[in-house]
C-alpha cells in the first residue's frame, strides 16, 4: 500500500508525507483518549436500574482501573518490537488488540467480558505509549518536530472529549463502535507509509533508509545534510552494538552507566509520574462526580464533565503552539505552578462550603479554580512529557529508555486511578487534591534540578549534554557534523 504513495511523491510536499504519517499516529493517541475517559460514561449508563450489565463499586474501580496493569504488559513488549520489527510494523500490531478489546465491549454481557476488553485496549495502550513519541520524533523534520509532537496532547484531549460527546448521545454499545473506529483508520493511515528513517540507519540498511529519508524529507541540501550525519552517527553506534552482542548482561551493566542513559531515563520517570500524579487519566475516569461534587449539583452532571472536556480541547490546541514556540521548561513549570495553586485554591473553597463559610449564591465558585487546574495541567504537564520522550533518548537506547519509563508510566495508572474511588470517598474530593497538589509540586522541584532545555537543540547535541561534552568533542570531525546538523535544525 505504502508504494501506491510512494508512486506519486511528487504530489505531495515533504510537510504532507510527515503530516501524513503523523496522522495515523494522532488517530491512535485519539483512541486513546477515548480509552480513558470511556468509563466516565460507561459506568454512569450502566448504574441505571435497567442496564444490561450490572457492576459493583469494586468492579467499577477496576474497569477505570485494569488500563494500568494492562499496560505494563504492552510496556515491556514495545522496546523488543520497536528494535526488532521496527516503527511501522510495531504501529500497526498495536491497533489489533485494541480494535479486538473494542468488539468484545460491545458485545460484552457481563463484568468479565468488560474486563478483558479493557486488558487488550491497556495492552495496546502501553504498546503505543513507547511507540508514537519514538515514531512522531522519528518521522518529522526538526523544524516541525515540536509541534507534531505536541499533537500528542491534542490527541489525549480529543478523544476524552469525543468519548463524553458519544456516551452522552449514544447508548454505551454504539458509543463504543465509534470510539473503535479511529484505531482502524490509524491502521489505514500509518500502512500508507514508510519505516523512518532513523530504524533503518540503526539496522545498517544504508540504501533503505535514504529511500524513506527523501519520501519524508525530499532532497533539498539541507536534508542531504542531515541524512549524511544520520549516517554517520549511526555506522560508530552500529560498529558498538555489534561488538557488544557477546555479552548480553555486560552490555547491560554497561549501559545503565551510561549518563546518555540513566539521566533521560531518571527524567521520564519523574516527568511520568507527574503526568499521573496530576490527575491526568483520573480527572476523565471520574468526571462526573468530580464535577458533581465541585459545582455542589447546581450545574447538571453532563455539561459539568463537557465543560471539562471542551477547556481541555481548548488547551491541547493552544499546547500544539505554546510547545512549538517557547522552551520546554517554561512550559512545563507554568502549567505546574499553575496546577499545584489552582488544585489548592479549589480545595480551599470547597473546605470553606462545607463548613459552612460560602453563601448559597457562591456553592458553584470552586469550579472556576478547577477549570484553571485543567487549564494548566493541559498546557504543561500534558504535552511536555510525551514532547521530552521523543527528543530526550540517543537512537541507540531509544526502544529500552522509552520501555522503562513508560513503565512507571503504567504503574503509575493503576495505582493512582485505582485509589481514587477510596481517596474520594475518605478524604472528599477537596482533600484528594491537596493531595495531589503536593506530589504535583514535588515532582517539579526535582524536574526543576534535573531537566534540561530541549528546545532548540539537535537530537545529537541532548546526547552530548547529557555525556558531559557539550561544549568540546575530542574529534574535530564529530564537531563538524554537528555544527552542520545544527545549521539544519536551526531552519
Amino acid at each position: 500500500m505504502a508504494d501506491e504513495v510512494i508512486c506519486h511523491e511528487h504530489s505531495l510536499t515533504p510537510f504532507f508525507r510527515q503530516l501524513l504519517a503523523v496522522s495515523g499516529v494522532v488517530m491512535y493517541m485519539i483512541g486513546t483518549g477515548a480509552n480513558i475517559a470511556y468509563p466516565g460514561v460507561l459506568l454512569q449508563q450502566l448504574r441505571q436500574p435497567d442496564s444490561a450489565v450490572q457492576l459493583t463499586p469494586d468492579h467499577e474501580s477496576w474497569v477505570a482501573s485494569i488500563l494500568g496493569l494492562a499496560l505494563i504488559s504492552g510496556i515491556i513488549v514495545a522496546p523488543f518490537s520497536l528494535e526488532h520489527l521496527g516503527r511501522r510494523i510495531t504501529n500497526q500490531l498495536s491497533t489489533l488488540p485494541a480494535l479486538g478489546g473494542w468488539a468484545l465491549m460491545i458485545t460484552a454481557k457481563g463484568p468479565a467480558t468488560i474486563l478483558i476488553s479493557r486488558s487488550l485496549q491497556g495492552f495496546a495502550m502501553g504498546v503505543q505509549a513507547a511507540a508514537s513519541p519514538v515514531s512522531i520524533a522519528e518521522y518529522s523534520s526538526p523544524k516541525y518536530r515540536g509541534a507534531f509532537l505536541a499533537t500528542i496532547a491534542f490527541a489525549f484531549a480529543a478523544g476524552m472529549l469525543i468519548a463524553h460527546i458519544f456516551g452522552t448521545l449514544l447508548y454505551w454499545r454504539s458509543a463504543a463502535l465509534a470510539c473503535g473506529s479511529f484505531y482502524a483508520l490509524s491502521l489505514v493511515l500509518v500502512s500508507l507509509t514508510l519505516e523512518t528513517p532513523s530504524y533503518l540507519a540503526s539496522k545498517g540498511l544504508a540504501n533503505e533508509c535514504r529511500r524513506s529519508f527523501h519520501w519524508f524529507r525530499g532532497y533539498d541540501q539541507d536534508s542531504e545534510k542531515e541524512l549524511e550525519v544520520l549516517l554517520q552517527s549511526q555506522k560508530k553506534t552500529g560498529h558498538t552494538l555489534i561488538t557488544a552482542k557477546q555479552s548480553k548482561l555486560k552490555t547491560y551493566a554497561e549501559l545503565i552507566k551510561k549518563p546518555e542513559f540513566y539521566k533521560p531515563t531518571l527524567i521520564m520517570m519523574f516527568m511520568f509520574v507527574l503526568f499521573q500524579i496530576s490527575g491526568m487519566t483520573v480527572i476523565p475516569s471520574y468526571t462526573v462526580p468530580i464535577m458533581c461534587d465541585v459545582t455542589s449539583g447546581l450545574i447538571d452532571d453532563n455539561i459539568g464533565m463537557l465543560m471539562v472536556d471542551v477547556v481541555r480541547f481548548g488547551t491541547a490546541i493552544l499546547a500544539c503552539i505554546v510547545v512549538n514556540r517557547f522552551n520546554r521548561r517554561a512550559v512545563l513549570f507554568f502549567g505546574i505552578v499553575m496546577t499545584v495553586i489552582s488544585l489548592l485554591t479549589a480545595a480551599l473553597l470547597l473546605y470553606l462550603r462545607d463548613f459552612g463559610y460560602l453563601p448559597d449564591e457562591y456553592k458553584w465558585t470552586p469550579v472556576i479554580p478547577t477549570l484553571f487546574y485543567i487549564f494548566g495541567k493541559t498546557l504543561g504537564i500534558l504535552p511536555i512529557p510525551w514532547a521530552i520522550a521523543g527528543e530526550i533518548f540517543p537512537l541507540a537506547y531509544r526502544s529500552l529508555g522509552s520501555g522503562i519509563s513508560g513503565m512507571f508510566l503504567s504503574i503509575m495508572f493503576f495505582v493512582v486511578v485505582k485509589t481514587a474511588p477510596a481517596s474520594f470517598g475518605t478524604i472528599g474530593i477537596k482533600g484528594t487534591f491537596c493531595l495531589y497538589a503536593f506530589w504535583v509540586a514535588v515532582c517539579g522541584i526535582f524536574l526543576y534540578f534535573i531537566l534540561p532545555e530541549t528546545k532548540g537543540k539537535t537530537l545529537y547535541e541532548i546526547e552530548r549534554q547529557f555525556k558531559g561534552i557539550a561544549e568540546e568533542v575530542a574529534d574535530p570531525r564529530e564537531n563538524e557534523r554537528m555544527l552542520e546538523l545544527g545549521k539544519v535544525e536551526g531552519g
